[in-house]
């Protein structure tokens, strides 16, 4: 078998169809890569996750960053096809003249692009990382799952306002079970047979939690049946709106 010469200044075109790997991450290699037509993703692996960093489509390049390097490295990403695609393959050495014959401060100004863009997908790699490891936490922790709809027992005064009412119609009485979900109430200052508030109005809340913490929050009725006290109504109500120090202050007040 004759080994056939490559011609380094001769560009080739490549097809491949949808779902391919283009570069393989980890792998050896020097070309440069047009994409002619199609779209691809670039991705990375960290702990067994694969990380997308972007997708880029007609008229971009990959594999620039080794050249630019002036490095024979291993690649830092893989490269897989979106759509059937056709890519054109340079030799490093096509551009080395013309990239010789550039400014001192054209080079520079790439080169203190190319670090920026590097440590950018270093930073992307690891938050993206540390985020999947805290949802795998979260999905395997049963009782994180399941503290959304668990509901603790209490009996806390409260008041509050209806939201978008002219009539500015105030509520009071008991909170008797809350969850991060929303809240139970027992209302003292109306009667059942005569309630005029109907499921999905929402209303301003203000109470204390028996830990002492403060907590404000939005929420509107799901439910409303006979409440425990003779002729008084109980609402079941949805948070709509709960600020992140409530929502703290709740998560740890519902910890066992």
């Amino acid at each position: 078998m004759i080994d056939q010469e490559i011609d380094v200044f001769h560009a080739y075109l490549l097809k491949y169809r949808k779902g391919e790997l283009v570069i393989k991450e980890g792998d050896y290699g020097i070309s440069i890569y047009k994409i002619v037509k199609g779209k691809v993703l670039i991705f990375t692996e960290s702990d067994n996750i694969e990380i997308p960093i972007t997708t880029i489509g007609e008229g971009e390049v990959i594999g620039e960053m080794l050249f630019l390097k002036k490095t024979i490295d291993r690649r830092s990403a893989s490269v897989r096809t979106l759509e059937d695609s056709e890519i054109e393959v340079w030799h490093p050495d096509m551009l080395a003249k013309e990239y010789a014959d550039m400014p001192p401060v054209i080079k520079h100004i790439a080169n203190q692009a190319l670090n920026r863009l590097v440590r950018m997908n270093k930073m992307l790699v690891q938050l993206t990382t540390r985020k999947q490891k805290l949802r795998e936490i979260v999905e395997t922790d049963v009782w994180v799952k399941k503290r959304r709809f668990y509901r603790k027992k209490m009996e806390i005064g409260f008041t509050g306002r209806q939201i978008n009412s002219t009539a500015k119609k105030l509520l009071s009485g008991y909170i008797t079970d809350i969850s991060l979900g929303g809240v139970g109430m027992e209302i003292t200052n109306i009667k059942l047979n005569n309630n005029p508030f109907k499921t999905g109005d929402e209303f301003f809340v203000k109470t204390v939690l028996p830990n002492g913490k403060d907590m404000e929050f939005h929420a509107k009725i799901v439910s409303i049946k006979g409440g425990k006290m003779p002729g008084a109504p109980f609402f079941g109500m949805s948070f709509t709106e709960l600020p992140d120090s409530s929502r703290k202050d709740l998560g740890f007040f519902l910890m066992p």
